[in-house]
């Protein structure tokens, strides 16, 4: 099968470098995938490296600007209309996809006999143990596996979907700025379609490092879920009186040392996120 894999990119060079080295590096035979990279109007020098890569790589790898909208959404359905793939894999600048998430994703679409895979997400750290902020980040969120079998939907930091799909359903809704990969499976799902999770197809994302950067993606989800809540889209994480009440434990990650001034401060953040979530979303 063909694949083109969509990267929608803003402002961030290194990571698109980063994400570009893991994607040329592929087990997957070089003249059955392509590579579009989406800049979505950065200001910085995300296009040079998009440039650089196109040049180095002409008939593999193509970039495009989408500056009209300002949404991943819009710089992946640009991708989606110039892709010549029968198969669309999506990922992000802040992931680094394992040598064999290609083929593994095909592999799985093959024998689930399914048109949509959600890919297993894995954190990575800085350092051999997390930091704080990285523990909070990835303690909380990016569980692919639940994504599917409880709500329906798979992020889009790592997601195969057969062209057909698109054609039938149509493309994520741009209008969004958070919450399209959430619309857009709960769409098709409700139409029948399926989506299966994908332990073979592995995606190592880089767990935020601080504050700010935890605080502008929750800003993101908040507002994705507000504008979802309108239009009568979202089905999980509605906003009740049960959104008040303050965390009571910390999660352990598997194969890292988790220490109590952490857990600790995971259960005053994790509340502070929830209120935060709440007071955004009223």
């Amino acid at each position: 099968m063909n694949i083109t894999v969509v990267v929608p990119v803003y402002n961030d060079p290194k990571g698109l470098n980063d994400t570009l080295e893991s994607l040329i590096s592929q087990d997957y035979p070089k003249d059955k995938y392509e590579i579009i990279v989406v800049d979505n109007g950065s200001n910085d020098r995300t296009l040079d490296v998009a440039i650089s890569y196109s040049e180095a790589y002409p008939n593999f790898i193509k970039y495009v600007i989408e500056d009209s909208i300002q949404s991943s959404y819009a710089a992946r359905n640009k991708g989606i209309d110039l892709a010549s793939g029968d198969i669309i894999a999506f990922t992000d600048s802040d992931c680094i996809a394992d040598s064999e998430w290609l083929s593994g994703g095909i592999l799985c679409l093959k024998k689930l006999n399914t048109s949509v895979v959600a890919g297993e997400i894995r954190f990575t750290y800085l350092r051999n143990n997390p930091s704080f902020w990285e523990y909070f980040d990835s303690a909380r969120k990016l569980n692919q596996r639940s994504y599917v079998e409880n709500s329906g939907f798979g992020a889009t930091a790592n997601l195969f979907v057969k062209r057909e799909i698109f054609r039938k359903h149509g493309v994520f809704l741009d209008t969004l700025i958070s919450g399209g990969d959430y619309e857009f499976g709960r769409r098709i799902t409700d139409q029948n379609e399926t989506i299966a999770f994908c332990r073979t197809a592995v995606i190592f994302h880089k767990a935020r490092t601080n504050f700010y950067s935890i605080l502008l993606k929750s800003s993101r989800v908040a507002t994705g879920q507000k504008a979802l809540e309108k239009m009568g889209l979202l089905h999980h994480g509605l906003v009740t009186w049960k959104s008040l009440l303050p965390a009571k434990s910390a999660p352990n990650i598997e194969g890292y040392r988790i220490g109590f001034i952490k857990k600790i401060g995971y259960i005053f953040f994790r509340t502070f996120f929830s209120y935060y979530n709440f007071f955004k979303r009223l």
